[in-house]
This record gives structure tokens, sequence and C-alpha cells, in this order.
């Protein structure tokens, strides 16, 4: 297990998911006796996140996922299950699937399979009494620190940020995209369904608060916030290369060499095995331009 301080109030620990390092980041605040947990991550990694609480000494909390996807949600009973007095703070389209998560399961299973959901260990509906909806721009007191709440739709409709603004460390979840420390790159975090034009005006939302340290979902952290703008200038790129490349008729794999040829970025932080998750957040842009395509009769 890793435990990394990012600022006087914030930690970052590693998730293992599903066994590997860096692949996940957990955010756990400190503000004067209270904590905030960002992103328990899967139940398959529970067992590391409460070691930490135990390192941390943090015996309740206020569980707030960016979003329920079940790699950043879905071990949030187990957490409830072991601190007493915790409470879950999820997005108002979230909340229901907490509840339930049967949906959510299902539609886990549809877009990476049933055998990688299995690996991420069972998810279980929380009690409705113990889950607080999110407002857009409310602030959260931890002691005396802020936690501000920015809702972020583009990755997903229920996706949301938190600031702590007293440090400038903002909590990014998946609407900053993947960063890549040893290139100091970032790519797309842009599964189906995903609405690149929301995410960039999610993305300028977050731009306006001048924060000095960006703390990512998939992996770590960083002191480049520019990296926002970098990100949305990248969404716009892609669009661009694959909006032309499906009306040449192209498909993703073509897309893909297109997109490693024309963005330097996607090039430096690519690695060989990577593919079939890039292929992915491709098909999240393919799907967009066939829904609004559809939309307008024109697919």
């Amino acid at each position: 297990m890793r435990v990394e301080r990012v600022s006087e109030s914030v930690y970052l620990v590693d998730a293992m998911l599903l066994g590997r390092p860096r692949a996940l980041s957990t955010y756990i605040i400190m503000g004067d006796g209270e904590a905030m947990i960002i992103d328990p991550g899967p139940p398959s990694s529970s067992g590391t996140i409460l070691k930490a609480l135990r390192e941390l000494e943090v015996e309740s909390a206020i569980i707030a996922p960016t979003h329920i996807h079940i790699d950043h949600a879905g071990g949030s009973w187990r957490l409830l299950m072991e601190l007493e007095d915790s409470k879950l703070y999820v997005h108002p389209r979230g909340a229901p699937h907490m509840i339930d998560p049967s949906r959510l399961i299902e539609a886990s299973k549809r877009l990476l399979g049933e055998k990688l959901v299995e690996l991420y260990g069972e998810v279980r509906g929380i009690e409705a009494e113990r889950v607080s909806e999110s407002r857009d721009g409310e602030e959260l007191k931890l002691g005396g620190l802020r936690v501000k709440t920015i809702w972020t739709p583009g990755h997903a409709s229920h996706h949301q940020c938190y600031y702590v603004v007293d440090e400038g460390v903002l909590i990014l979840g998946d609407a900053g995209g993947t960063y890549h420390p040893e290139a100091e790159a970032i790519t797309p975090n842009s599964p189906p369904p995903f609405n690149p034009l929301k995410a960039m005006e999610s993305l300028r939302r977050l731009m306006e608060l001048d924060a000095k340290t960006l703390c990512y979902g998939h992996y770590g952290y960083t002191r480049h916030p520019e990296l926002l703008e970098a990100y949305l200038r990248q969404i716009e790129l892609w669009m661009r290369i694959i909006e032309v490349g499906l009306r040449e008729g192209l498909k993703p794999e073509e897309l893909k060499e297109r997109l490693r040829r024309e963005d330097p970025m996607a090039e430096r932080a690519w690695r060989e095995g990577a593919a079939q998750r890039e292929l992915m957040n491709i098909l999240g842009f393919i799907e967009y331009f066939r829904w609004i395509w559809g939309r307008a009769d024109k697919f």
C-alpha cells in the first residue's frame, strides 16, 4: 500500500486497481478530525483503502465518489459497513443507482465484460438514509477546511469534481482525462456514453478555479494546472480527426493510427498493450457522432 501526501490536508492512496499499482488514485481529505474519501474504488480495493484509513486514524468519513462507475464507487458499501456514522455523498443522477445498483452492474457488464466485472468484486446497494445528494457549487466543511463540489458532466452525466479551496487542490476523477506522469501527458478517458461538448464545458468551469494542483483518478497528481487546457484542446483535436475519419469510412484501428500521427501528446503517452483501452476511448467519440448524426438523420 502506498500513501502519499499531496498537500497539507490531502493524501493519495494507490488503490491497487485489480492488483495493479498506479492504476487508480483514492484521495483522502483530512480536516480537523473530519475526513472525506474521494473515489474509494471497487470492492476488490476496499482492503487497501481500509488499511490506509487505519494508518491515518480515520474512523468515520464522507465517502464521495466523483461518479458511480464501479472502478471509482463500487466499494462504497464496504467502507460504509466498516466506518460507523459515515455517509455517501453523490450526484443526484447517481444516487438511485448506489441504492439499487442492478442497472449499474448490468451496464458495467456490457461495457467491460462479465469476467472483468467479477474481478472488481461484489457490488451491493446502500441504505437510502445513508445517501446524501450533492448540489452544484456547494461547499462542504471539514472542520475549517472548505471543499467545493462542481458538477462536471462529459465523462458521465453524474460526474462531479472536488476543489479544496484553501489549498488550491482540484480532485478531477475522470473529468481531466487519464494522466501519464512519466510523459507529463494526457489522453482522453472517454468510453461510451461520452459527450465531448459537455466535457469541454466542464473543463472551462474547472479552469476558472485557478487550481495549483490537479489530482487525477487515473493516476496521480501534478503541479501543472495548464494540463486542463491541454486536455480541452486535445478533445477538440480528437473530435476533428474522428469526424473527418468517420466520413471517410475509417475503422477504429485506422482512426487510432491517425490520432497517433496527429496528436503528439497521445503518441507520447500511449504504450504497447494499451490498444484495447484506447480503442474503447475512441469508441466514445464514435458513438457520440453516431448519436448526433442519427438525430440529424445523417447516419
